[in-house]
């Protein structure tokens, strides 16, 4: 057992949960919530902004004026929603007993709405996670969910986008010390 093995296997775990399931993103367009290991990918173009070259202000004014409008960003090139699959660590309690590894969840929606309901949206993916994890402990056939699951919303004022967490433990196989056959 390797710990990617564990994170492919409750992130392929949540995109099945969560087939056919749809939120709005950020650009408006009804999305399926999306998975993704250990953090977001970086978006090319929209996460990162190249350098200005230096150039006079003359030259700048003049450019400036036969430049196209900038891009808008494209509703694919936003992550959310999304649940983000994270292993911060994990515990290997002695030789051949199993290992309990930490896997954190952090769930973001976004809602523009000025009544500041989109926490709703989060913690229904929280509840949704914890009702398959209750019926079904179960991950990649080997992989245990472990009590207590632990979960939280969040404290400060983001909004449009609402955030939640989830602090999971499962057990993963041990890991054997191999004898040489004599």
């Amino acid at each position: 057992m390797t710990q990617e093995f564990l994170q492919d296997a409750v992130v392929a775990d949540l995109e099945q949960l969560f087939k056919g399931e749809t939120l709005k993103n950020s650009a408006g367009v009804e999305r399926e919530i999306r998975v993704f290991p250990q953090d977001l990918p970086i978006r090319a173009g929209a996460d990162i902004e190249p350098e200005p070259d230096p150039v006079e202000e003359d030259m700048e004014a003049e450019q400036l004026e036969g430049q196209a409008p900038a891009e808008e960003t494209k509703p694919e090139d936003v992550p959310e929603p999304y649940v983000i699959v994270r292993i911060p660590g994990g515990e290997l309690p002695d030789q051949d007993t199993r290992q309990q590894v930490e896997v954190i969840l952090v769930v973001c929606v976004q809602d523009p709405d000025p009544g500041r309901q989109g926490f709703r949206d989060a913690l229904h993916i929280v509840n949704t996670i914890l009702t398959h994890y209750g019926e079904n402990g179960i991950v990649g056939r080997r992989y245990e969910v472990q009590y207590p699951i632990k979960w939280v919303t969040q404290e400060e004022d983001t909004h449009p986008y609402y955030f939640a967490g989830m602090a999971l433990t499962f057990a993963a196989p041990a890991i054997f010390k191999e004898v040489p056959e004599t």
